[in-house]
C-alpha cells in the first residue's frame, strides 16, 4: 500500500488494519497504534510519478532532516513541521495531497517551536525574537515581535481567549526563564508567568508547552525533569508531572507535551525516545514508541501534537520524519485505571 493511500485512509478515519505495530504488548488491549510517517512531498507522490520521476533523472524533493516541532489543524487537515537541520517550516497539507515548504530567506531565521491557529501556523525564530504566522499556501501573514524574551523557543494559541503563550528558553547564565504572555489580535505583552528556579511554578530551560482545556498552561521543564501546569493568568502552580529518573512516570529531558480529547497528558520524553501518557490525576497510563528507527519508534524526539480525532503526531528527529499514530480502544473511563489493567 502507498503512503499516499494510507494517508487518505488515515483523513477518513480507515486507517487499514495492515498496520501492526501497537502499544501495549498482547494481551493487553491495544490502546496506541502507529498509522504512518511524514517525511517530505513524497509522501503524496504515487508510484508512478515516483518511477517516471527515477526514469527521468530528477532529484528527489527535499525531506525533513531534523524535525523539532509539530503543530496539526483540529480536523488533522494540515499538520505543521519545523525543520531546524534545513531551517525551513514543511506544511503537509494532507487534503490537498501536497507539501509546502517555507524557507530560512523567508523565515529570518532557524524556525522551532509552532502552533496552530485554524490552518495557519504560527512559528518562533529565537534569533529574530519573533514569531511569525505562515498560512495554509505557506505564505507569511504576521509577524509579532517577543522583545521581552532572550530566546523563545516553544509557543501555544489559545485563539478563544486571544493569548500566545512563549517560552522563553533562555541562557544558562541568564535569569528569564519564564513564559511570556502576548494578546494575539495586537501582540501586546499581558503577563510573564514562572521565574528561574525549581520551586513550584519555577522554570529552568522551559522548552515547548500547550493549553489545556480548562484555560491552564502545561509547560516542559525540561532542565528541571518535569511538566507543570500553571495558571495561565497568574502562573500560579497547579500541580506536577514526573520528576528526574529513570523509571516510568520519571523524565531526563521532557519537551514536548500535549492533550487528548479524555484530558490525558502526553509527555515527550527526548533522552529516552519514548512518549508517556497520564491521566488527569497525573497516574501514568501507559508510554509507546521506544528507541530505534523501525516503523513508530524513536530517536531524538521531540515535539508532540494531537487532532480532533485523537492522531497523535510526533517528531522523530534522528530519524528524519514524523510518526503518527492513533488512540484506539479507548473510552473516558479508561483514563482512571493503567490500560489493560
Amino acid at each position: 500500500m502507498s503512503k499516499r493511500v494510507l494517508l487518505l485512509l488515515l483523513m477518513s478515519g480507515c486507517a487499514s488494519q495492515r498496520v501492526n505495530v501497537a502499544w501495549p504488548a498482547p494481551p493487553s488491549t491495544e490502546r496506541i497504534r502507529y498509522l504512518t510517517s511524514l517525511s517530505g512531498p513524497q509522501d503524496f507522490e504515487g508510484g508512478l510519478a515516483r518511477f517516471f520521476r527515477k526514469l527521468s533523472g530528477a532529484e528527489a524533493p527535499p525531506q525533513l532532516f531534523h524535525p523539532v516541532g509539530v503543530a496539526v489543524s483540529r480536523g488533522g487537515e494540515v499538520v505543521a513541521v519545523t525543520d531546524q537541520g534545513l531551517s525551513q517550516l514543511f506544511l503537509f497539507d494532507v487534503e490537498k495531497n501536497a507539501v509546502q515548504r517555507v524557507e530560512k530567506e523567508v523565515l529570518g531565521g532557524i524556525p522551532i517551536g509552532v502552533a496552530m491557529e485554524g490552518d495557519a501556523a504560527w512559528v518562533v525564530i529565537p534569533q529574530l525574537k519573533a514569531a511569525l504566522k505562515i498560512g495554509r499556501d505557506g505564505k507569511p501573514l504576521r509577524r509579532l515581535e517577543l522583545p521581552e524574551c532572550e530566546r523563545p523557543v516553544g509557543l501555544a494559541v489559545d485563539s478563544g481567549n486571544d493569548k500566545l503563550f512563549v517560552t522563553d528558553t533562555s541562557t544558562p547564565s541568564a535569569g528569564s526563564h519564564a513564559i511570556h504572555v502576548y494578546q494575539l489580535s495586537s501582540g501586546q505583552h499581558l503577563a510573564t508567568l514562572g521565574k528561574r528556579g525549581d520551586g513550584p511554578g519555577e522554570l529552568f530551560f522551559p522548552t515547548f508547552l500547550t493549553v489545556t482545556p480548562a484555560g491552564n498552561v502545561l509547560v516542559a521543564d525540561t532542565m528541571n525533569a518535569r511538566v507543570q501546569e500553571l495558571t495561565a493568568s497568574e502562573g500560579q502552580f497547579v500541580r506536577q508531572f514526573g520528576e528526574r529518573g529513570d523509571q516510568f512516570g520519571q523524565f531526563d529531558k521532557p519537551k514536548g507535551v500535549a492533550t487528548d480529547s479524555f484530558g490525558n497528558v502526553y509527555v515527550v520524553d527526548s533522552f529516552f525516545s519514548v512518549v508517556q501518557i497520564f491521566n488527569r490525576d497525573g497516574k501514568l497510563l501507559l508510554f509507546f514508541g521506544g528507541r530505534g528507527d523501525s516503523a513508530g519508534f524513536l530517536s531524538n524526539p521531540a515535539g508532540i501534537a494531537i487532532d480532533g480525532k485523537n492522531r497523535i503526531y510526533v517528531t522523530n528527529g534522528l530519524n528524519f520524519r514524523v510518526e503518527v499514530y492513533e488512540l484506539i480502544n479507548t473510552t473516558a473511563a479508561d483514563s482512571t485505571s493503567p490500560p489493560g489493567a
